[in-house]
């Protein structure tokens, strides 16, 4: 996932027209003077260690003040904006692979993902922010599904 923000870091920075520097630069200004040029440099390019592996991960935090200091959202730099009709494989989670449209859904709070039982994917939406989902998220089909999980046994089990 690292991986994946920082090229969106780079893809939204260069779309923007700003250097490293200037990134950092208004990463300071708007109160994350630890983003500096160096430490986004390191970022957007994933040091590696002898195994090829990242030396750090982008942390919750990073990911967002540099969506704040961008200006977008911080899911446009976990998922590619891929068009939501788009049905490529996309692997964000380990072992869990799905289409952009169905991942940024996730995200936002509007469909379970994987063998989840719905009612408790949808409790912790506050009552004020409640929508209906959209398509098959029926209050009647959130019901069904989460009934259906938990005769299988299988609620919370996995994510495939």
């Amino acid at each position: 996932m690292s991986d994946l923000v920082a090229e969106r870091v780079q893809q939204v920075r260069k779309k923007r027209g700003w250097t490293v520097k200037q990134l950092a630069e208004r990463c300071a200004e708007l109160g994350a003077p630890e983003l500096t040029a160096q430490a986004l440099y390191n970022l957007e390019n994933g040091r590696r260690d002898d195994s090829g592996r990242r030396r750090r991960d982008v942390t919750v935090d990073e990911l967002l003040k540099l969506a704040y200091v961008l200006s977008v959202a911080p899911l446009h730099l976990l998922v590619p904006p891929i068009d939501g009709n788009e049905v490529a494989p996309y692997r964000f989670i380990e072992g869990v692979t799905t289409t952009p449209g169905i991942a940024r859904a996730w995200i936002r709070g509007k469909t379970p993902l994987g063998r989840v039982v719905a009612r408790e994917y949808f409790s912790e939406v506050p009552d004020s922010e409640w929508e209906a989902p959209a398509g098959q998220w029926t209050a009647q089909n959130v019901e069904a599904q989460s009934r259906a999980v938990e005769e299988r046994g299988q609620g919370g089990k996995g994510l495939d």
